[in-house]
């Protein structure tokens, strides 16, 4: 049997337009790693009043939230919190989502980044996340959920006044998949 040029694009086509998901940026360890570093900075003391930091502080760190929903497990990803002592106010970003399945392995990255903006008053923090993720259901659809997330936490010591920050971080999703996230957010500086 013959194959035309028109039976082989054809072909290609079809195999082209099955939506794969896109592999996981994380690993077990990874996942293991956060979940310990997210108990240490949680322990550690508040900062005091009048003792954190001064002009514009970067915390690198993580998110990390069970799901509840359209899907399971939780989402672990990673998190630049720019925080401002002077102004008052709170930016950022969330990108590099994983989602982690039920087991604890990693699932598939998600995309799409969540932008942070909110505020600092006396080392307490609270600010939002917002943005659009997007993945692929375990049958090869894709799917999009609107997320808006809230971060409510504060100014930690660690080795020095003020260079942690953890917190709280509920909300949800609503699209192609609704969501609930309950979780912790954490960086240092």
């Amino acid at each position: 049997m013959k194959m035309t040029l028109f039976t082989a694009l054809a072909a290609g086509l079809l195999v082209a337009g099955c939506v794969g998901p896109t592999p996981p940026t994380v690993t077990d360890h990874d996942n293991s790693r956060a979940l310990a570093e997210a108990a240490r900075i949680s322990r550690l003391p508040q900062t005091q009043i009048n003792h954190w930091p001064t002009g514009t502080a970067t915390y690198n760190g993580q998110i990390g939230a069970d799901l509840r929903g359209d899907l399971q497990g939780s989402v672990l990803g990673d998190m630049s919190m720019v925080v401002n002592f002077d102004s008052g106010r709170v930016g950022g970003s969330i990108g590099n989502l994983n989602l982690i399945a039920p087991s604890g392995r990693p699932d598939q990255a998600l995309g799409g980044n969540l932008a942070i903006s909110g505020f600092e008053d006396r080392g307490n923090i609270l600010a939002g996340a917002s943005g659009k993720i997007t993945g692929v259901h375990s049958g090869g659809s894709g799917f999009a959920s609107d997320v808006n997330l809230t971060l409510q936490g504060g100014v930690r010591d660690d080795l020095r006044r003020g260079d942690a920050v953890f917190g709280a971080v509920t909300g949800q999703g609503a699209g192609d998949v609704n969501l609930g996230f309950d979780g912790v957010f954490f960086g240092k500086r």
